[in-house]
Parts: C-alpha cells; structure tokens; sequence
C-alpha cells in the first residue's frame, strides 16, 4: 500500500471514528430499548388475550413496552422525534393490540389513531401563526403599543413583556418571542450599552422570555400543550372545556402568576438607564420600516377575529375545522404564501402528537392505565391540593430537561387512570400537567422562549436559572390556589 493511501486512510477513518465516539451513546440506548421491548413483545406472547383480574393481557403489557420505548426515546432524543413517531406507528400496527383483527385491518385501525383531530387543529394553529407573522399582523400592534405606552424606561420594558403575553394568547409562545426579538435588539443597539453590563435589558430580554412563556397557557393557541391533553379526555368520551371555557381555568393561573413575574422583574432587574429617547426613534424607524396597516394586514386580523368568534360559537367539537378552515381562507385568499408557512411549521412536533395520541389509545383498549394507575397510586398524596401540587411540581421540572409534548404524552394518559382514586376531576388532572408543563422559567432548553432570550448574550444561565428558580416556586402555589378557589368550584 502506498503512503498516499495510508495517508487517504488515516484522514478517512478520525471523523468516523469521532462520528462513532459522539453518536455511541445514541445508538447505545437505542439498543437497549430496541432490546427491552423485543423481550417484552416475547414475553407477552406467554399471557392471556383477554383481560383476567389481577393478571396482565398480552396486549396490556405490549402496549405498556411501546409506551415505555417512545418515552425513553423521547427523554434521551437518541433518535429524532419523527423516527420515534414512525416507529411507534410500526410497534402498534404489529402489536397485535385487538385480538381478531388482521395485519391489514390493524393498520388500518392504527392509521385512525394516528388521523386525530387535534393534530389538524394543532396544523391550522401553526398555519394561522405562521401567517400572522408573515403579515407582520404582531409587528405593527407592538410597534404601536410601544409608541404610544413606552414613554419611559421601566414602561417601555413592561409593555414589551405584557405585549408578549397577551400575543401568546392567539400565537404559540415561541413564535411570538422569534416575532418581538429583533425589537428588543433594536432597542439595546440604540442605546448603545456594552453587551451584559445593564440590569435593565437583561431584564428587557428575560421578561419578553417570561411574559411569551406565561401568555402561552392561556388557550389552545398559545402552545401545543392544551390541545395535547384535551386529546387524551377526548379518547374517554370526557367532556372538555371549550375555547373560551378554558379560560375559566388558565386565567386564574396565568394572571396571578404574570404579576408576579412583572413584579419580579422590576425587583430583580432595576432601570440603571436615564433615557430611552434613542431607542425610541429606533422603533419609530422600524414602525416606518414596515409602513402603514395595509388592507392586507387587516384582512389577516379579521380572519383571525373570525376564527376566534367560530371557536366560541361552535364549541371544541370543531376546533379543527376552524382552524384548517382560516388556514385555507388565508391561503386561498393569497394573503400569505404557503412556501412561507410551511417552514414555520413544526412537522416533527406534528408527528409526535400524532403518536403520543395513538400510544393513548392503544393503552385504553388494552386497559392498561388501570394496570399503570394501581402501581403509580401510592406515590402520590390522597388530597386533592396535595396530588395536584406534587403533579404541577413533577410536570414543571420533568419540562426543564423534556420537550413539552414529551412530558404531557407521559404523564397525563397515566395520571387520568388514578384521577377518581385521588377524588380529581380528569379535566383539572390534565391540565395540572398541561398548564405547568408550559411554565418553565431555568434553562434554555425548557422553553424556546428562554433559548431565544438567551441567544441575546446579555446574561449568564446563572442568572436565568437563579431568577427562573424562583418564580417556578411561586408558580405551584398558584396553581394550588387555582384549583382550590376556582377550579374546584367549575366542574
């Protein structure tokens, strides 16, 4: 051989050998679980078809390992999420979870799991987001708001932080934080401060952080969360509460909590700024950047009006149709392109939602959250407010490290079999976990808009996880007090 060779093969095998080194642990996990639910599907084949008390079925302890595998792959994202949604199709369709029914029918069977409705409401929802930041619907109503509110220093912070609340109510929270960033950069380059030395906008940024994450809990709009777990009740024939209904439950939790956090912020972030006079006329350059509300902007905005109208004449029944509805009268209309919206579309996330709700139902034919809720029960305290703080709490940290859908995928379809036990109404159950899941204020990678916030360089993780710390400890207690006073009282 050749030294040239030699030479062509020690440059060939070092990025492959580091390719090995950085994907081991991966494809370590992933053959472990591959592993644990092969011997779990072998096992299975020894039990009953049927339901016995007191004894497992083979279908209950086949769809308890699919469930188990797409969770560890899920925590651990050893593969992507839209492997791990395939690959749960696969698992159900050969599970063999309906005795009696053939390979062909049950895939079939599976394919309508996988076609729920909330994933097309969840669809229209990103399209019509989408298309409200294409239009730059969001743009001109804060650049307006600013203008006309923030006159000073500590007003201009807080009407940026409330202006992403309350956007988080018709767009998902990290879309609206992606919306509202450029303006809070703008701001901090018309001042003309050295990055990280000014309490003021590192409150600037982790406030648009905090008040798009809070917002994001209030309706079906603001994140996939809500939906997700409505889902679940919907495969029990639970009654859910509708659009507007759910504000009943959210707002007593996002209110409270997002005058604590604009509390908070002043407190821990104080004005160390004399004018804002230069980020001002920066805005004002970007108001006439944009040009005025056209016809095309309104006509947007009136569609969304008009979906929000239809969601509360109409009821939840026909959340989806709403929304793929004014998706298509926004595309059919050409008011925004779908080559755009197809990029802001998270179709990984789709796919998992998709497979968690098909994972729930394979569980409920095979009556394996009662197997589930009798082991998971004694963990759990037997009063109402207790169980439900120890939810919040478990939901709010299990987020930090996991992708929101993850947590709600896992925790809501097991707590909803122990919900009569601990004397909790299933719908206040899941959105003990769907509401906190959605409240995670320490770490970047526990909520977009903290990652985004983040991205700015004018604060450590410290000091994110510090104050975020925080105001995750005051989040339970108003959860607690939600249910206690208002939830409790609803249903």
């Amino acid at each position: 051989m050749s030294d040239a060779n030699r030479q062509l093969l020690r440059f060939d095998a070092r990025p492959i050998g580091l390719l090995l080194l950085a994907r081991g642990w991966r494809i370590l996990v992933l053959v472990i679980v591959l592993g644990c639910l092969a011997w779990a599907l072998l096992a299975s084949r020894h039990l009953p078809d049927a339901a016995v008390p007191g004894v497992m079925s083979g279908p209950a302890l086949r769809a308890i390992a699919i469930f188990a595998a797409a969770v560890c792959l899920w925590v651990t994202s050893a593969v992507p999420l839209v492997v791990s949604g395939i690959g749960v199709f696969v698992a159900l369709s050969l599970a063999h979870l309906l005795p009696g029914l053939g390979a062909g029918e049950a895939t079939r069977l599976v394919a309508t799991w996988f076609a729920d409705p909330i994933v097309f409401f969840l669809l229209g929802a990103f399209l019509i987001a989408a298309s409200l930041s294409s239009a730059h619907v969001i743009d001109h109503l804060a650049l307006r708001l600013l203008d006309a509110m923030g006159t000073s220093p500590r007003r201009l912070r807080q009407v940026l932080y409330w202006t992403a609340f309350l956007a988080a109510f018709i767009m998902s929270e990290h879309a609206v934080t992606a919306m509202l960033f450029p303006l809070a950069v703008r701001i901090r380059d018309a001042l003309k401060i050295r990055p990280g030395s000014s309490r003021y906008l590192q409150g600037l940024f982790i406030g648009l952080a905090w008040g798009a994450t809070i917002g994001g809990i209030v309706t079906y709009l603001g994140g996939s969360r809500n939906p997700l777990a409505m889902g679940f009740l919907q495969h029990k024939d639970i009654p859910i509460p509708g659009f507007f209904e759910l504000l009943k439950y959210s707002l007593p939790v996002a209110l409270p909590l997002a005058v604590v956090a604009a509390l908070l912020l002043e407190w821990a972030f104080p004005v160390d700024i004399s004018s804002i006079a230069a980020a001002r006329e920066a805005l004002s350059q970007r108001r006439r950047e944009l040009g005025r509300f056209a016809p095309r902007q309104v006509l947007v905005t009136l569609i969304m009006g008009g979906a929000v109208l239809v969601w509360m004449l109409a009821g939840y029944e026909n959340i989806a149709v709403v929304a793929l509805g004014a998706a298509a009268l926004l595309l059919g209309m050409r008011l925004v392109a779908w080559k755009e919206l197809q990029q802001e579309v998270p179709w990984d996330l789709l796919v998992l939602y998709a497979a968690a709700l098909a994972l729930a139902k394979g569980l409920t034919i095979t009556g394996s959250p009662a197997l589930i809720a009798k082991h998971l029960l004694p963990f759990l305290p037997h009063h109402p407010a207790g169980a439900i703080a120890v939810i919040a709490l478990v939901a709010m940290l299990l987020t930090e490290a996991m992708s929101h859908g993850a947590v709600v995928s896992m925790l809501v379809p097991l707590l909803l079999g122990v919900a009569p036990s601990l004397g909790l109404d299933p719908v206040m159950v899941a959105l003990a976990v769907a509401l906190p899941t959605g409240l995670a204020f320490m770490l970047p990678m526990g909520s977009p808009p903290l990652a985004i916030a983040f991205a700015s360089g004018e604060f450590p993780l410290s000091l994110m996880t510090r104050w975020g710390a925080l105001l995750n400890a005051l989040a339970v207690p108003v959860v607690v007090l939600a249910y206690m006073l208002v939830w409790s009282h609803l249903r």
